[in-house]
């Protein structure tokens, strides 16, 4: 009677668990499908045009010092030593200038190409409302159904859980992803106009990078999303010739969720990597070094031990006949050593 009525117990908390998460889950689905799979048009906002304005304002005042000093430069060419000369720095400052003035419709125009490439491979809009029913249905079906106080239920809750942090955890990203956006736009009148002195063109090529990282991100994680539904959720794909059941089961279905959203997860420190253009640290390197020297020192150990056995077992034979033609030897030499015999 003790042992049923904890039985009850537990399976109405596991119960009100489940009602709890796909709640949570339902608002975050919606969340998602809306938000994080396209690039809002930030060039749109008010504050993101002052901004930029303000920005080129600065350029064009710095552009006006640097007119002068190319002319200052060019009537002192006989006496003021320069590394670069007009021919070369002229082109860059007129393109810097062009690039300056024509930064906030260019962003606009690259956030548009980049939603549509999301589009077209994709072949749909994933901020569509029914875009993310797939994926809604399959983890609420899943976690309908546990029943009881069983290690399944206990296994499909937990997993849910996980599935809701996961997601909490993209929505993050995102509104980090989002301010990085505005940011970068705008300062995009400072960042081209970069592009004007061969001093500062790394530092315009790193602002190229930024902005198309961080549009890039969006199109992979919907690309990588649509994979998923498509490959491995739909209900007519063929799991069997990927090795998986035919029938995956509820389980599987949450822990291939689960996959899903740590790939998508994974992508931006991914496309960090590209913008900063970093390698990986030397802790690291070393840690493999040691490893690798080890791997190699014990396989030498190995054969070097193998190569003398089979030496000493080669030179046993040879030892054993080398004596016992010594005798025969040291009575030959005895024999003719030129004593008289009788």
């Amino acid at each position: 009677m003790g042992g049923w009525l904890v039985d009850k117990l537990i399976a109405g908390i596991l119960d009100w668990f489940v009602k709890m998460v796909l709640g949570a889950l339902n608002v975050l689905w919606d969340l998602l499908s809306a938000t994080v799979f396209q690039s809002p048009d930030v060039t749109l906002l008010p504050q993101v045009t002052t901004f930029a304005g303000t920005s080129l304002g600065v350029v064009n005042a710095c552009y006006v010092l640097a007119i002068v000093a190319m002319a200052i430069m060019i009537m002192g060419r006989d006496t003021i030593q320069s590394r670069y000369g007009p021919s070369e720095l002229i082109p860059r400052l007129v393109i810097g200038l062009i690039a300056a003035n024509f930064a906030v419709p260019m962003c606009s125009t690259i956030i548009g190409l980049a939603n549509a490439l999301t589009a077209a491979l994709t072949s749909q809009s994933l901020t569509a409302p029914g875009s993310m029913q797939l994926l809604r249905t399959t983890t609420a079906s899943s976690l309908n159904s546990q029943n009881g106080a069983s290690a399944a239920g206990f296994l499909l809750v937990l997993i849910g859980l996980l599935i809701a942090v996961l997601v909490a955890l993209l929505m993050i990203q995102w509104i980090i992803r989002l301010g990085l956006l505005i940011v970068v736009v705008g300062i995009s009148p400072i960042a081209l106009a970069l592009h004007g002195t061969p001093q500062t063109e790394g530092a315009a090529k790193l602002w190229w990078r930024a902005f198309l990282g961080t549009l890039g991100t969006v199109v992979i994680q919907a690309v990588a999303l649509h994979t998923t539904l498509t490959i491995f959720l739909s209900p007519d794909a063929n799991l069997v010739v990927l090795g998986l059941p035919g029938d995956p089961g509820m389980t599987l279905n949450l822990l291939i969720v689960v996959c899903m959203l740590f790939g998508i997860l994974k992508v931006p420190g991914l496309m960090r990597r590209y913008v900063t253009q970093t390698r990986p640290g030397v802790s690291g390197q070393i840690f493999r070094l040691v490893i690798i020297q080890q791997i190699t020192r014990g396989l030498s150990r190995g054969l070097g031990a193998g190569r003398s056995a089979r030496t000493a077992s080669a030179a046993r034979p040879a030892a054993r006949a080398g004596a016992g033609a010594r005798p025969g030897s040291g009575s030959g030499s005895g024999s003719g050593s030129g004593w008289p015999t009788r």
